[in-house]
């Protein structure tokens, strides 16, 4: 499948130059109601679409193309609750920082790890975000811009690098999930 939706991108295009690895699952229980599922689902997400997505645009992607991996804060620090969530993004952390080795010069690579962002499905972003230093969650467009910098010709000299995009709140200490 990855190698159809690159090929047919190319198709479509006439090239590739950019690639953004967005597709994410979140879950939050116990290490102990952890099952083996909940581990084969986030990181079949989380990672391993991220790493065939990455390797087929590489083959195909013009030479000063960029790769951007959303990874997220918990690629930095855990979170109560969230083990296979945080390991899975600090695997596609290490993931990153693999490939802008291995892809340089002609392609560059990086991430970008949001902390708390006001969409839908996080409906706690309020009350967390509240908590750090900026004082509010942020916002995806916020989260997009540091995306489409990574992704343009001004961060020509940035690779392998993860951008927190976080209101400051890995300077503190999160209040545990569950």
């Amino acid at each position: 499948m990855p190698a159809r939706l690159v090929s047919e991108t190319v198709d479509a295009l006439g090239g590739l130059d950019a690639l953004v690895n967005n597709a994410g699952v979140t879950l939050a229980k116990p290490v102990f109601d952890l099952t083996a599922c909940d581990f084969d689902s986030i990181f079949s997400t989380d990672v391993r679409a991220a790493f065939l997505l990455s390797q087929q645009a590489a083959r195909r992607m013009a030479e000063g193309g960029a790769i951007v991996n959303v990874t997220s804060v918990h690629e930095h620090v855990p979170r109560v609750g969230f083990a296979l969530y945080a390991s899975a993004k600090a695997a596609l952390g290490m993931l990153t920082k693999s490939l802008a080795l291995e892809l340089a010069p002609a392609i560059r690579v990086n991430a970008v790890a949001p902390g708390v962002i006001a969409t839908e499905r996080n409906e706690e972003a309020e009350s967390l975000g509240a908590d750090a230093p900026l004082g509010r969650a942020g916002t995806p467009a916020e989260v997009g811009a540091v995306v489409a910098f990574l992704l343009s010709d001004e961060a020509a000299y940035l690779t392998g690098a993860s951008v927190v995009v976080d209101g400051g709140a890995l300077q503190k200490v999160f209040r545990p999930a569950i």
